[in-house]
C-alpha cells in the first residue's frame, strides 16, 4: 500500500502498556464508532477529567500488518480529533501507514498517517488527543 515510500513510526521511550510498540503498518481501519457518555452529576467533582465524557473506537483488521497482527480494536476515552475535515463516514478501508505517540503531561496525542484510495487526497493525517486508551487484542 505504501507505493515505495518509506514511512517512519515514532515510538515513545517508555510506552504505555496498551501501546503497539511493534507497529501497525499496513493494518486496515475497517470501521469506527463514536459515543458520548451521559453526564453523571454524581461523579463530577469540579474537574472534568474525573469522568469519561466520550469514546472513539477504531476497529482494526491487522492480519496484513507487517509487525503487530494482534490488535483488534483501539478505544480512545475523552478524545478530541485535532485534524479538521476528517470524517469517518463512507470510509470503509483506511490503511495505517505510520503513527507517532506523544504526551503533554495529562493527555496523549496520537498522529496516524492513513491512506484511503477512494478519497482525495489519498494520504492524510489523523491526529487524536485523548486521556486514556484501551487496546483489544486477539
Amino acid at each position: 500500500m505504501a507505493k515505495g515510500r518509506k514511512y517512519m513510526s515514532h515510538y515513545p521511550e517508555n510506552p504505555p502498556k496498551w501501546y503497539w510498540t511493534n507497529g501497525l503498518h499496513d493494518a486496515c481501519i475497517t470501521g469506527s464508532e463514536a459515543f458520548e457518555f451521559p453526564f453523571d452529576y454524581n461523579r463530577f467533582v469540579g474537574n472534568k477529567n474525573k469522568y469519561d465524557r466520550n469514546l472513539l473506537t477504531l476497529i482494526i483488521d491487522a492480519k496484513n500488518a507487517l509487525y503487530d497482527i494482534s490488535v483488534k480494536e483501539i478505544r480512545f476515552f475523552n478524545y478530541k480529533i485535532l485534524t479538521q475535515d476528517i470524517s469517518f463516514e463512507n470510509k470503509e478501508n483506511m490503511w495505517w501507514l505510520y503513527d507517532s505517540l506523544t504526551t503533554d503531561g495529562a493527555s496523549f496525542i496520537l498522529e496516524i498517517g492513513l491512506m484511503d484510495v477512494d478519497s482525495f487526497p489519498e494520504e492524510f493525517i489523523l491526529k487524536i488527543k485523548f486521556d486514556r486508551a484501551e487496546v483489544e487484542r486477539i
